[in-house]
């Protein structure tokens, strides 16, 4: 090679191209050189890969900027995604202790209340007398109707809970349907891009085209301006994420609140519960004393 070919080289060549060149055999470099600095048909292809070179500087600080972004709202991303799943932990405690806690144990009160009932009013002391015998027996009956009222009252709110339990299994249904698709997704690019490094890797693809046309400055400026494209298009998505995930995570950051009153008030529901049961016990022991005739 001549030593103005050698010159033009040095001078349209830039650092990842020597990255590029330094890990080929010799012939290959030898064949590389003659390619990018042979004339073309009408002596523009020189100019061309000048243009070429500055656009793909350029386009390298652009996508310096966007993979910042892109790499941030990842970031922001996994932070929200671990936000949401705190709070579902939490409201599954907060259910935990409504339900399995504090529903029984109150449901037991009901339970407690009423056999006491029964035993109060099963041990008035008629003396055979009619009328207090049917009010006692009308008594009865009343508090068989206040307790099976309250749990048909009560039947209808589980199976509205069950139905809205139903609603929210489908939708995590659906989440589970869409994260494997979106695994899908990954393992298809991965399993493409796996492809290309073992075709580079075999020396199919070295300076050339994915239709297997040799590199020429009319192809890399091709790419450059499809990379631009790219890169635009990348710009809008990772700005429309970036709004989207301010967005759920204020309502996050609300459902916390939320899920945090929901625990206070489930707690001093739980007081309320346990003076209830211990009036219920001071009830039930005067009925012991009572139905003993002291």
């Amino acid at each position: 090679m001549g030593a103005g070919a050698s010159a033009k080289f040095k001078e349209t060549s830039d650092d990842d191209i020597k990255v590029a060149l330094a890990e080929l055999s010799a012939e290959d470099k030898a064949k590389v050189l003659a390619q990018l600095t042979a004339p073309t048909v009408d002596g523009t292809g020189f100019s061309q890969s000048k243009e070429n070179a500055g656009n793909i500087k350029s386009n390298k600080a652009r996508l310096h900027e966007i993979e910042g972004a892109v790499m941030g709202n990842k970031q922001k991303l996994y932070a929200e995604r671990a936000y949401i799943e705190e709070n579902r932990g939490l409201i599954l405690t907060n259910y935990t202790a409504a339900f399995l806690g504090n529903r029984q144990m109150a449901n037991q009160n009901t339970e407690d209340i009423f056999r006491n009932r029964k035993a109060i009013v099963k041990h008035y002391k008629t003396d055979g007398d009619a009328v207090k015998i049917n009010f006692a027996e009308s008594r009865l009956n009343e508090a068989r109707i206040d307790y099976l009222e309250h749990r048909a009252g009560m039947n209808a709110k589980v199976a509205a809970v069950n139905e809205k339990m139903v609603k929210i299994n489908q939708l995590l249904i659906e989440v589970n349907d869409t994260t494997m698709e979106n695994n899908k997704d990954i393992v298809d690019f991965n399993t493409k891009h796996v492809e290309i490094n073992t075709k580079m890797l075999s020396g199919e693809l070295v300076f050339k085209n994915s239709d297997g046309s040799a590199a020429s400055p009319e192809k890399n400026m091709e790419r450059i301006e499809r990379n631009l494209q790219r890169m635009a298009e990348i710009c809008e998505v990772a700005v429309a994420n970036a709004e989207k995930h301010q967005e759920l995570l204020t309502a996050a950051k609300a459902n916390r609140e939320k899920v945090q009153e929901n625990s206070k008030a489930i707690y001093e529901r739980r007081e309320q519960i346990e003076k209830n049961h211990e009036s219920i016990a001071a009830n039930a022991s005067k009925i012991s004393t009572w139905m003993k005739g002291e």
